[in-house]
């Protein structure tokens, strides 16, 4: 099997005709050894990519039809994010929220720093005291527990601040999701080429992944022929062949493009059992 490309400057003119013309292949020449004469057969085909919906939502307005031209970037419809938009504000306000209650949990902090370190120094003092018999064990145990328990206030101060910043990460990630979502709303055309069909019509509901156009790329034609045994030594990468349509009086010019490393048995459509059962 292999697969044969029309050169860039027939392009436009196979592009005037349709995209699934049957058409012939024939040998151009003599060149490399390749005696002339073979014919075969195939379809006109051009790549096909089908745009879908990343988001979904209902089709407010559909800006292209079947047979327009579009390039890569364009906008072919436009759907309803409006519930995101919504959504966003929402999480928008929860990110206020969170910086102003910033502002008492760095209070906390510094007033549970001051208790901590006063503590400490009065634990030191008090320690020395005890040791010169001036104060009692009672004494030295009762500012050792103010101790520990302004070290955790210190800590538990220092944690809220880190939750808010979580909580806030956590809102950002969310609001980044949602932008990208609304951004989706407006489905545009990954590669340039022409509406090969509309499948959806404004006020649909078009689900995630749901397709709305199919774009065939004119930039790119193939056409795949199937070659017995006997003929596949005429054919190898890069030989020039002439392609013939019905639509289009003059020839065309192609390039062989790829040759399949493996036999196989000629395609299903081929309904006649003789047929089917050479290796091609």
């Amino acid at each position: 099997r292999t697969m044969i490309r029309p050169s860039s400057r027939d392009r436009a003119v196979i592009a005037a005709a349709s995209c699934l013309l049957a058409l012939v292949v024939s040998s151009a020449g003599c060149s490399r050894g390749r005696p002339e004469g073979f014919v075969g057969s195939g379809t006109l085909e051009a790549t096909e990519v089908v745009v879908s919906a990343q988001t979904p939502g209902q089709a407010l307005r559909l800006m292209k039809r079947e047979g327009d031209r579009v390039s890569a970037g364009d906008t072919l419809a436009l759907l309803d994010v409006e519930k995101l938009a919504l959504e966003r504000r929402r999480l928008a306000a929860t990110i206020r929220e969170i910086q102003a209650a910033r502002l008492p949990a760095a209070e906390s902090v510094k007033q549970a720093r001051e208790s901590f370190e006063n503590a400490g120094k009065t634990r030191e003092r008090i320690k020395v005291l005890f040791e010169e018999g001036s104060a009692t064990e009672q004494q030295l145990d009762d500012i050792t527990t103010k101790l520990r328990l302004a070290e955790s206030q210190l800590a538990s101060a220092k944690a809220q601040e880190k939750t808010l910043d979580a909580r806030e990460e956590t809102v950002r990630a969310s609001i980044a999701l949602l932008d990208r979502q609304i951004r989706d709303g407006a489905v545009t055309a990954p590669v340039s080429g022409v509406i090969a069909e509309r499948y959806v019509e404004t006020g649909e509901m078009v689900p995630a992944g749901g397709a709305v156009f199919k774009i065939a790329d004119l930039s790119d034609f193939w056409i795949k022929i199937y070659v017995g045994e006997k003929d596949l030594g005429r054919f190898s990468l890069g030989n020039a062949m002439r392609v013939e349509a019905d639509a289009i009086e003059t020839p065309l010019e192609g390039r062989v493009a790829w040759v399949s490393p493996e036999a196989e048995f000629t395609p299903k459509n081929v309904e006649t059992r003789d047929a089917r059962a050479e290796l091609v």
